[in-house]
C-alpha cells in the first residue's frame, strides 16, 4: 500500500515533463489524480496514467472552476494540489514596450495567476476536508545550490524569474493561513530538468556534457512524493531545493 494510499490529486501541467512524472507516481502511491494542461493531448496521458484529464488554461478560473468540480464530483475530496504548470521564455529589461504586455500575460498567467487559481479553489476544500498539502513547483534562481553564486538573476529570464518569485508570497502567507486548520504549503526549487520546456527554451545549445547533469522528470516527481509523504506533521512554508549535478534528495526542513 502506498504512502498517499486513498488520497486524491490534482496536478497541472501534466500531459509530459515533470507534471506526468508526478502523477504517475502519484498513481503508483495509491492515489486518485486528475491532470490538466493546455495541450490536447492531455486526454492521452491521463488514459495512460489512470488519472482523470482536463484540456484548458490554468489562467482560466472557468477551467479551475471546472476541473475541481469535476474532482469533487468523482470523488467528495481533494488532498493534494501540486501546481506545476510553466511557461519560460526568454525576455529581457532590454526588449522594449513591444509585446511586453502579451508576454507578461503569457508567462504570468501561467506561472503566477495559475496556482493563485488554483490555490484558492481548493485551500476551502482542503480546510472542510481535514488537511491536505499544496506544492507549487517553482524555480532553484529562487532558491540556488547551497554553493552556487548567491546573485538570483540569471538574465534573459526576468518574466519566468518574477513569475516563480511570486509563488513565494502566495507559499508563506498560505501556510500561515492554512497551518491551524492541516495544511500544508511548499515551494519545490527546482534545478535544470530534462523537459520540453527546457530544451525548446535552450534552442538547440544542448551540450552533453550539461545535459548529462540534468535532473530527470521522475527524479522530481519521487522528491514530490517524499515531501507528501511526510504527512500532517511535516513541514510547511518552506523553499525545499533540488539541484542539477548534486545528490537528488529531499533536504531538511530550512535547509
Amino acid at each position: 500500500m502506498g504512502v498517499l494510499q486513498g488520497q486524491v490529486a490534482i496536478v497541472t501541467g501534466a500531459a509530459q515533463g515533470i507534471g506526468r512524472a508526478v502523477a504517475v507516481r502519484l498513481r503508483a502511491e495509491g492515489c486518485e489524480v486528475a491532470i490538466t494542461d493546455r495541450q490536447r493531448d492531455v486526454h492521452q496521458a491521463a488514459a495512460e496514467i489512470g488519472a482523470s484529464g482536463h484540456d484548458g488554461d490554468v489562467a482560466d478560473p472557468t477551467h479551475v472552476r471546472a476541473v475541481v468540480d469535476d474532482v469533487l464530483g468523482r470523488h467528495g475530496r481533494i488532498d493534494v494540489l501540486v501546481n506545476n504548470a510553466g511557461v519560460a521564455l526568454r525576455s529581457d529589461a532590454l526588449d522594449g514596450l513591444d509585446g511586453a504586455a502579451e508576454q507578461f500575460d503569457t508567462v504570468v498567467g501561467t506561472n503566477t495567476k495559475g496556482p493563485f487559481l488554483f490555490g484558492r479553489a481548493v485551500a476551502p476544500v482542503m480546510v472542510e476536508g481535514g488537511g491536505g498539502h499544496i506544492v507549487n513547483v517553482s524555480t532553484d534562481h529562487v532558491k540556488p545550490c547551497p554553493d552556487c553564486h548567491p546573485h538570483h538573476g540569471h538574465g534573459q529570464m526576468d518574466l519566468y524569474n518574477a513569475s516563480k518569485w511570486a509563488l513565494n508570497g502566495f507559499t508563506f502567507d498560505w501556510a500561515r493561513t492554512l497551518a491551524p486548520h492541516g495544511v500544508r504549503v511548499n515551494n519545490l526549487c527546482v534545478g535544470a530538468t530534462d523537459t520540453a520546456m527546457l530544451r525548446n527554451y535552450r534552442r538547440g545549445e544542448l551540450a552533453p556534457e550539461v545535459v548529462a547533469t540534468w535532473l530527470q522528470p521522475d527524479q522530481v516527481a519521487a522528491i514530490v512524493v517524499e515531501l507528501l509523504g511526510e504527512g500532517p506533521g511535516g513541514r510547511t512554508a518552506d523553499n525545499v531545493g533540488i539541484y542539477a549535478g548534486y545528490p537528488v534528495v529531499l533536504p531538511p526542513p530550512g535547509a
